[in-house]
């Protein structure tokens, strides 16, 4: 979405690259008229993770580093007392002793080191650590299943795995098959492992450390920092692909510390304040902790729950938030609920003064209402400290976009990236608050569009095409995978994303459609699904939409994910409200409202007639984030992408009840 018709645009934010445009392609663009950098903010000599990490805790050996909650024993009636942190010097003697136990071990230098666990302050003290003796990280989603283990500890041929408690078991049952994998770590002490998981590993002559005994072993016997080049592999990250076998994202330090450096170049200062909870093992939340470490920032730890992420937030007072979608969504929905406590009086004014500013914030100004609203509402819902929010991985709604700039009275940017580019490809600027783009290049980058003339989407037709990006960030390749790093990787730098884009005037760049996923009905039309997506998607309504087309059959159907806070509402206004999420997704008054939502929303984007679904079902099933799409039950990746054949599968029964609602006969295709 642009600005408003009365808005003047902001000044342009990216320059056209002098070496001009090839044949079906546009001009690739920069964030300014220079190339993009070959070396860190910091200097040449801050080449590798260690470097940057050891230069902050030389520059702030006092500041807070990493911080927890521990579990509350002195008040009750609170499960978690306040933040405990560590300094960096402190974490700063934690990593060196920690790589000098290891260093006892005898691995092979560059061998690669497993990391099984949620987000803690050892996740990046082993990181970091073991990356001070040139080791390679390879992260594995803690949310995943046993079959992931196996999977990357073979395929990356790892000989070390650090691992939380809960995960020992897990990783117990595929000894057999890890035939690399020599020691395994436990993050808590051993008198915490039971007898069956001890013997396990016992039975398949994998040796069981402690992370503690390490730590005593290497500050008793010290060996110097010995860390990667820059052009060494920092990671090895597996992307949970929608299909197929994981492939394995082959992440130099340089470009890691480059796009760090360059990320903190956000106006990031030493006393922010960073909440972590989005998932370590991804380069979205990587970059950012990173780039927090690399002035001298705070990282504050989650508890675990993401249910108690609240009080996390309330206790850590954070400056600089960062999430996804679908946690802004939470905050929307909880300011909502709490302004729907308020006697009417007070209901009446809040609603009011949201309206107002955010009309103010189409407007591109702010006003008094702005700063009643923060202390009334963005003080509950983020502490009242926070700066700059921060949202990737999927488009952010336009309705919760604008009303976090109202209420919280913070800069609300977006950006894109993709693991293949250290998520280094557009950032929005702190000047820029509008909704609806994800912003110019990044100083790390040059972008372009290339056609993707079947889809019509040109860069002379509408400054459409796919997103291609090139630099010092993008990856070195798939892991053993040449094949498939030759279909997204030229030999000229340019990173093929898939993702389809628009440049707008004033040369922010708008994601509105994927180049993946077409197929096409009997009568031969195309369809891209992640398009339709996006477009329905833009109804408050619609949480999470998933469209399905059967190519034996003309016409297109929709599972849906409701936001059942919105949904009661006009349930309520209908007179057609049940309790309970379920019951109400029964309800043919609801699936009828939320079709005519997609369609709304669909005509409004302009779709063509058999792009519209035709019938949906809703999922009454949600989580704590209110999703019915999960990763828990394997239709969403860990990074929130759709599952497209684990959905089918999940919801085959309903799909085919739809089809046959309207008259089709869905076993044309078995």
């Amino acid at each position: 979405m642009g600005a408003s018709a009365s808005t003047p645009l902001p000044a342009l934010h990216s320059f056209e690259s002098p070496t001009g445009a090839k044949l079906g392609e546009g001009v690739p663009r920069r964030l300014t008229s220079a190339e993009p950098p070959t070396q860190s903010k910091f200097g040449a000599d801050v080449n590798n993770l260690y470097s940057m990490f050891a230069r902050s805790a030389e520059m702030y050996p006092t500041n807070n580093c990493f911080g927890f909650r521990p579990r509350a024993t002195a008040k009750a009636g609170e499960e978690f007392g306040p933040f405990e942190w560590i300094t960096y010097q402190e974490a700063h003697t934690r990593m060196l002793n920690l790589a000098s136990g290891v260093a006892q071990l005898g691995l092979a230098k560059n061998a690669t080191f497993g990391m099984y666990s949620a987000n803690t302050t050892a996740f990046q003290i082993v990181t970091i650590g073991m990356m001070s003796q040139g080791y390679t990280c390879v992260p594995v989603y803690d949310t995943l299943g046993e079959n992931i283990v196996q999977f990357e500890v073979n395929h990356a041929d790892i000989p070390i795995m650090f691992v939380e408690a809960s995960k020992l078991a897990s990783v117990a049952k595929v000894l057999p098959q890890c035939k690399t994998l020599k020691y395994v770590v436990s993050l808590s002490p051993l008198s915490d492992v039971s007898d069956e998981v001890r013997g396990a590993f016992e039975a398949a002559g994998c040796n069981l450390l402690d992370y503690d005994s390490l730590m005593t072993q290497g500050s008793a016997n010290r060996v110097k920092p010995s860390p990667a080049g820059p052009e060494d592999l920092a990671f090895i990250m597996y992307t949970s692909g929608t299909t197929g076998d994981p492939k394995g994202v082959c992440i130099k330090h340089i470009s890691i510390t480059i796009g760090a450096s360059y990320c903190a170049g956000l106006e990031l200062l030493p006393t922010d304040r960073y909440l972590s909870f989005l998932p370590l093992a991804h380069i979205f939340e990587t970059m950012v902790e990173h780039a927090i470490l690399s002035v001298g920032g705070s990282v504050g730890f989650f508890n675990g729950n993401i249910k108690k992420l609240q009080a996390d937030i309330l206790s850590l007072k954070p400056t600089l938030f960062v999430g996804v979608p679908r946690v802004y969504q939470r905050f929307y929905e909880a300011a909502f609920s709490k302004i729907g406590e308020k006697p009417p009086p007070i209901k009446a004014l809040l609603n009011k003064l949201l309206s107002t500013e955010i009309a103010n914030v189409r407007a591109g100004k702010k006003s008094i209402c702005g700063k009643i609203l923060a202390k009334l509402l963005g003080k509950k819902i983020t502490g009242g400290c926070v700066r700059i929010m921060i949202s990737g991985a999927a488009p952010l709604p336009l309705h919760v976009h604008e009303f976090l700039v109202a209420a919280i009275g913070c800069h609300v940017v977006q950006g894109y990236g993709m693991t293949e580019n250290c998520a280094n490809a557009t950032l929005a600027t702190l000047a820029d608050s509008r909704a609806g783009h994800v912003g110019p290049p990044m100083p790390t980058c040059e972008v372009k569009l290339v056609d993707v003339s079947e889809m019509n989407y040109t860069t002379e037709l509408n400054s459409s095409g796919e997103v291609c990006t090139k630099g010092i960030c993008n990856f070195a390749g798939y892991h053993k995978n040449k094949e498939e790093t030759d279909k997204i990787l030229e030999s000229d730098g340019w990173l093929h994303t898939g993702d389809i884009g628009r440049w707008n005037p004033d040369g922010t760049l708008s994601i509105i459609d994927r180049k993946k996923n077409i197929f096409k009905l009997s009568q031969g039309e195309y369809v891209a699904s992640e398009k339709i997506e996006m477009c329905v998607s833009k109804s408050k309504y619609v949480a999470q939409p998933w469209i399905y087309g059967n190519s034996f059959l003309p016409m297109l159907v929709a599972v849906v994910t409701p936001d059942y806070a919105e949904l009661a509402k006009a349930a309520k206004e209908g007179g057609w409200f049940v309790e309970g999420n379920a019951a109400l997704a029964a309800k043919d008054e609801a699936k009828k409202f939320i079709l005519d939502e997609m369609i709304r929303e669909g005509k409004a984007a302009k779709l063509k007639t058999f792009e519209l679904p035709k019938a949906v079902f809703l999922e009454g099933e949600i989580n704590e984030l209110m999703q019915g799409f999960s990763i828990a039950n394997d239709c969403l990746t860990p990074t929130f992408k759709l599952k497209r054949p684990q959905l089918l599968k999940r919801y085959q029964k309903q799909v085919d009840a739809m089809y046959v609602g309207l008259g089709e006969d869905p076993s044309k295709s078995k």
